[in-house]
C-alpha cells in the first residue's frame, strides 16, 4: 500500500499536531530523559493519540503508535523512507557507516554482502564454537553458585555475546568469559550511549567541543579499529592459504575477490564493528529480559526446564544445533520476553519526499518515531496485552485478538535484521543450559528499562543455585 505523495485540503501541518508544550527554542528537551525516552513517547501517546507532535530543539518530530502505518513505513523502506540523516552522520563520524546506517546504493550493495556472510550455513559451521562458549559461561555460572556470589547477569551475557561474535566474526577465541579482560567490551560499552545521546542532540556540539566523553569516545574508537584491523589482516593470511571462507569477515573478503564490489577497508570496519556491537548489545539484553521474566514467573521456569530435561538429558547443554529448534515453550517464552520489552522499543526514519499517512501532511526529511513496543501491548492486537502469557504463542485456540504484525521485535520490511537466525540460536541456546543447570533468584534493586540506543535491564542482579542432586531426570510426558 503506498502512502499518499501529495497533500489534500483536509491535510493536517505537522506543526498543528497535538502534543505536549514546549517552550521557545528548546521544544520539549527539558521534558525529556532520553535514557527513557521511549516511555515518555508511550505516556504522551496515551494523552495525545496515534500520531502526534514533540519538538527537540528547533525540530519537529512526528511520533506514531499505529500498527498499520508502522508496518506500511517500515516495508517502504528503502525507496520511500530511509534512516535519519542524523543517523547516518553521526554512524559516519563513529566510522561505522555499515549495513546498518547506509543508505540507497550503499545499503543494497552492502546488503547483499553481509546477508550472504550471516547465511544459515555459516550458522551450521559455526555452533561448536557456539557450544563451547556456552559451556565456558556455564562453568563461569558454576563458579559463582559455589562461592553464592551476586552476578552482574548482563556484563556476563555481554562476554557470552562478545566471544561469540568475535569467534563468527573472525575465527578468533577470544574467551573474554574465562579471562581478566575483556578488552574490546570495554571498547564497545562506549559506543551505543554516544550514539543515542550524539542522535537525539538538538545541536552536534562535539564537532566544535570535545567533551571528556567525546575524547574517550575516539580513544575507544582508535582502539577498536585497530584491533579489528589487524583481525582482518589474519583473515586475509589464513585465505591466502586456504581461500574457503569460514567466518564473516573471510565472507566478505571473498565477496570482495569474486565480485569487485568496492567495498573499501573503511566499509569492513563498519559492518564489522556493526556485527560486534550488535551481536553484543542487543542479544545479550534480549537474554537478559527473558532471564527476568524467568524469575517474576517461576512456574514458566518450571515449564521451560521440564521442556529442556526431555530434549537433552543427561547432558548439561544444547549440543547440535537441530536441538535449538526443538524448543517450542522457550521460544513462546521469548517471544513473550520480547514482545513486552523489545531491545528496540521504538523505530526511527524520515520520509525521502513529502508524504501523508494518518491524515498529516509531513515534509522530507522530517523525523518520524514509531512506537513498536506499545503497538504490541495494545488490547487491540493482542488479547489481555499486558499480561505476561507465553501460552498466547502455542494455543492455536487463543483468545483473540493476536495480530503478530505488532510484534517487530527485530524490524520489518527489506531492512529486516539480517542476524536475526543467530540472535535467537544464541538466546536458546544460553536459557536451556540455565534452566536445565540452575535456580535463579533476584539478588538487587527493582530492574527498570533503560534505554541506550537499545533498551536494557538496568539493576539485573542475580544468585544463581546448583540445580538440586536428583532432578535431573527427565518428567515423564504429559
Amino acid at each position: 500500500m503506498t502512502l499518499h505523495q501529495e497533500t489534500t485540503s483536509t491535510t493536517v501541518e505537522v506543526r498543528n499536531l497535538p502534543g505536549p508544550g514546549g517552550l521557545p527554542f528548546i521544544g520539549n528537551l527539558h521534558q525529556i530523559r532520553f535514557s527513557r525516552l521511549h516511555l515518555d513517547l508511550e505516556k504522551w501517546a496515551d494523552r495525545y493519540g496515534p500520531v502526534f507532535r514533540i519538538r527537540l530543539g528547533p525540530s519537529d518530530v512526528v511520533v506514531v503508535s499505529d500498527r498499520a502505518t508502522i508496518q506500511r513505513l517500515l516495508v517502504q523502506r528503502p525507496q520511500a523512507f530511509r534512516r535519519t540523516r542524523a543517523l547516518e552522520s553521526v554512524a559516519k563520524e563513529m566510522r561505522l557507516k555499515g549495513v546498518f546506517a547506509a543508505e540507497g546504493d550503499d545499503w543494497r550493495r552492502q546488503r547483499r554482502i553481509v546477508a550472504a556472510a550471516l547465511n544459515r550455513a555459516r550458522l551450521e559451521d559455526f555452533f561448536p564454537r557456539l557450544v563451547m562458549t556456552a559451556e565456558r559461561l556455564r562453568r563461569r555460572w558454576q563458579h559463582a553458585a559455589d562461592r553464592g556470589d551476586t552476578i552482574d547477569l548482563c556484563n556476563d551475557l555481554m562476554r557470552f555475546t562478545v566471544d561469540v561474535t568475535i569467534g563468527l566474526a573472525f575465527g578468533i577465541d577470544a574467551n573474554t568469559l574465562e579471562t581478566s579482560g575483556p578488552v574490546i567490551q570495554r571498547h564497545l560499552d562506549k559506543v551505543f550511549p554516544t550514539l543515542h545521546r550524539r542522535v537525539n542532540a538538538p545541536f552536534p556540539y562535539w564537532r566544535y567541543m570535545r567533551m571528556p566523553s567525546d575524547r574517550a569516545l575516539d580513544r575507544a574508537l582508535d582502539h577498536l579499529e585497530d584491533e579489528v584491523n589487524a583481525m582482518v589482516r589474519t583473515a586475509r593470511e589464513r585465505m591466502a592459504e586456504k581461500p574457503e571462507p569460514t567466518n564473516f569477515i573471510e565472507a566478505i573478503l571473498a565477496a570482495l575477490e569474486d565480485e569487485g564490489s568496492g567495498f573499501t577497508d573503511a566499509e569492513i570496519f563498519a559492518n564489522a564493528g556493526t556485527l560486534l556491537l550488535a551481536g553484543e548489545d542487543t542479544t545479550a539484553n534480549s537474554t537478559g529480559w527473558a532471564v527476568h521474566y524467568f524469575m517474576q514467573y517461576p512456574e514458566h521456569f518450571d515449564r521451560a526446564r521440564h521442556e529442556v530435561d526431555r530434549l537433552i538429558a543427561p547432558a548439561q547443554a544444547i549440543e547440535t544445533l537441530e536441538q535449538t529448534r526443538q524448543l517450542p515453550f522457550i521460544d513462546a517464552f521469548n517471544n513473550e520476553a520480547m514482545r513486552l520489552k523489545p531491545v528496540a522499543p521504538l523505530h526511527v526514519l524520515e520520509p525521502v519526499s513529502d508524504v501523508e499517512f494518518m491524515g498529516c501532511h509531513v515534509p522530507r526529511g522530517t523525523t518520524i518515531m514509531m512506537l513498536a513496543r506499545r503497538e504490541a501491548t495494545r488490547e487491540e492486537h493482542f488479547a489481555n496485552a499486558r499480561r505476561f502469557d507465553p501460552e498466547r504463542w502455542l494455543d492455536p485456540d487463543r483468545p483473540s485478538p493476536h495480530d503478530p504484525r505488532a510484534f517487530l521485535p527485530f524490524g520489518a520490511g527489506p531492512r529486516l535484521c539480517p542476524g536475526r537466525a543467530i540472535a535467537l540460536t544464541q538466546i536458546r541456546t544460553v536459557l536451556a543450559m540455565l534452566v536445565r543447570n540452575f535456580d535463579i533468584h533476584p539478588a538487587g534493586a527493582d530492574v527498570d528499562e533503560c534505554l541506550a540506543f537499545t533498551m536494557f535491564p538496568a539493576n539485573l542482579r542475580v544468585r544463581l543455585t546448583p540445580r538440586p542432586k536428583g532432578t535431573r531426570q527427565p518428567p515423564p510426558d504429559a
